[in-house]
């Protein structure tokens, strides 16, 4: 004695369905277009995004520091700290607030015998926001440096040093690093990539590691000129050692059993200086040809050297047997790494390196590319599975691929959310697409496995997937509303715990709804397409097949009185389907 409720909103949308779909499986190049265009555009667009390995996550937590003059005394010090509290309480979002001095910190570690501290000069204050503050941090922090700014002989500094922001774990910043045999080399050429990247708007803190560097002094020698004077370059370098050396140990002593080194100190009045290095003389003893007397001639340095002054370096590295040199540079706030690189990249390209040294880019970038190349891989095999197991269940090579055009279309939805959103691509990203792989070909299943059962049973392709999109929407809709609705927490919730899922459920909510709708229209689309000829179904004495049977030719009954109906009734009859009477939105095959 049951009585069917009626469903007008519903049965509406099946209406609305059946005419919808009739149009793009008449018309198939445009839906097909629009899809293709999409992800087209989808995947253009990811090729322009910022990518970084963790998303930004803030917290529910700030750090705000005061600093007072080292001579403020006790009571003017906790005076200051009650104005500054005081002034904290006043800002809409802050629910608690804690405050710790350099006084008493200093008091509790005298308790443990390290010594007490007097400085009441210093003091830190914790705070905890409610569910307002934490969506709207940079807020609260303008607001309490305005409230406080007026605090006499205070410095406050606010920070959210508190919050468990784990981007900043993976953040190392832009690096390019230069290999070669050469140091001084390496070290013009990475004196020139810095300069390439002062260019770069959003680097800072530029340095290749060398500025410790102690100076040089290279000493050229003219090996022909000083032959003629009777020199080698080992005399050279002896007689200048000799002068710069202004002690040395001359030998050794024993007294009381106990050794002891005689060192002779050289009276550096005489000793050799920088400014008067060129001017060095040199005695050369030289002989007569007529006489064979000798005699000793004055040389200075400078008639067979030339001095050149150079910067030493500070560290010497190796990589796989090269020596290597890196220029650093810290992204500045507001800035990423990825995009920052790319256009470093470019102004690598065009600059001529000298002969021997090479130029890549390294750091954070390399990182970040690296793990992104790791997920497609992983994605890229987790959709050759699915493959593998949907034709071992199909039985068939087409079906399964009609169901696997069902995955980009729904990275093309998360792809163009991120997009959308302005959210940056990060690994919690590309694991709600690794996820949405395999959720989104369920839909897909339940279509194709239908349709080619009311296919197999004798109903014309046309009508078959008409009538698999209108029984199968009910289902096909339970399913991505509920993994969505339960994603939307993650998504909407401003907590540090949901901050860090936020990329994954925006991927995976806008994912599902999109590649849902392509379900309902671009599969029987692809469908009707490449499938030219119904599959085989094979009875082996189970009801199943007897029933898809009676199914469709129920189906095909209704259809034919509707047509009839609609025949003989004429305008009449639409104006019964907008009231929710048409027989076939009724109709749900098993």
């Amino acid at each position: 004695n049951t009585v069917n409720k009626a469903h007008p909103w519903f049965d509406a949308m099946l209406r609305a369905y059946d005419r919808s779909v009739r149009v793009c499986l008449k018309h198939k190049v445009l839906p097909i277009l629009l899809a293709v265009g999409l992800l087209a555009a989808s995947a253009f667009g990811a090729t322009r995004m910022v990518m970084v390995l963790l998303p930004e996550i803030g917290g529910n937590q700030l750090s705000v520091t005061v600093v007072l003059p080292e001579e403020t005394e006790r009571d003017d010090g906790y005076a200051a700290a009650d104005a500054v509290m005081d002034a904290i309480l006043t800002v809409p979002g802050v629910e608690t607030v804690g405050a710790m001095s350099s006084g008493s910190m200093g008091g509790m570690l005298g308790g443990l015998g390290v010594g007490a501290s007097e400085d009441y000069s210093n003091y830190m204050f914790y705070l905890m926001l409610d569910e307002d503050g934490s969506s709207r941090t940079d807020e609260v922090c303008a607001e309490i440096e305005a409230k406080t700014a007026d605090i006499p002989n205070a410095e406050v500094l606010v920070s959210d040093g508190g919050a468990m922001d784990l981007s900043a774990l993976s953040s190392t910043g832009l690096q390019v690093n230069l290999y070669g045999d050469d140091l001084d080399d390496l070290l013009a050429a990475s004196e020139d990539v810095m300069a390439l990247l002062d260019q770069v708007e959003g680097l800072t803190e530029i340095s290749n590691g060398q500025e410790d560097g102690d100076p040089l002094i290279h000493l050229v020698i003219d090996r022909d000129a000083a032959m003629r004077q009777g020199l080698t370059v080992a005399q050279i370098y002896q007689e200048l050692a000799a002068e710069l050396t202004t002690e040395t140990t001359s030998t050794t002593v024993t007294i009381d059993q106990e050794e002891m080194d005689v060192i002779v100190v050289v009276d550096e009045e005489d000793a050799l200086v920088l400014d008067g290095l060129m001017d060095f003389d040199f005695k050369i003893s030289k002989t007569d040809e007529e006489d064979g007397s000798t005699y000793t001639e004055h040389h200075k340095l400078s008639e067979f050297a030339r001095r050149e002054d150079g910067k030493g370096v500070a560290a010497v590295s190796r990589e796989n047997q090269s020596r290597t040199m890196s220029v650093t540079a810290v992204t500045e706030a507001g800035y990423n790494t990825t995009l920052l690189s790319r256009e470093v990249q470019d102004l690598l390209d065009d600059y001529q390196a000298p002969d021997g040294i090479e130029v890549a880019i390294g750091g954070e970038s390399v990182s970040v590319n690296d793990m992104m190349f790791e997920m497609v891989k992983m994605i890229a095999l987790a959709i050759l599975f699915i493959y593998m197991i949907m034709v071992v269940q199909f039985q068939n090579l087409i079906s399964p691929f009609i169901v696997m055009f069902t995955i980009p279309l729904a990275f093309t939805g998360g792809l163009l959310a991120l997009m959308i959103t302005g959210r940056p691509l990060s690994i919690t990203g590309m694991m709600g697409f690794l996820m949405l792989a395999g959720v989104i070909v369920n839909n897909g299943i339940v279509f194709v496995d239908y349709a080619n059962q009311l296919w197999s049973a004798g109903m014309p392709k046309t009508e078959a997937l008409v009538a698999t999109g209108r029984t199968r929407m009910r289902p096909i809709l339970m399913t991505t509303l509920t993994t969505v609705l339960s994603m939307s927490v993650m998504l909407f919730k401003d907590d540090a715990g949901s901050a860090m899922g936020k990329d994954m459920s925006l991927v995976i909510i806008a994912g599902l709804m999109y590649a849902t709708l392509m379900t309902l229209y671009i599969v029987p689309v692809l469908y009707d397409i490449i499938c030219r000829k119904p599959p085989q179904n094979i009875d082996v004495g189970e009801d199943d097949v007897d029933e898809l049977l009676d199914d469709a030719a129920e189906f095909m009954q209704q259809l034919e009185q509707e047509q009839a109906a609609q025949a003989a009734a004429g305008s009449g009859a639409g104006a019964e389907d907008d009231e929710g009477d048409d027989p076939v939105g009724t109709i749900y095959l098993q």
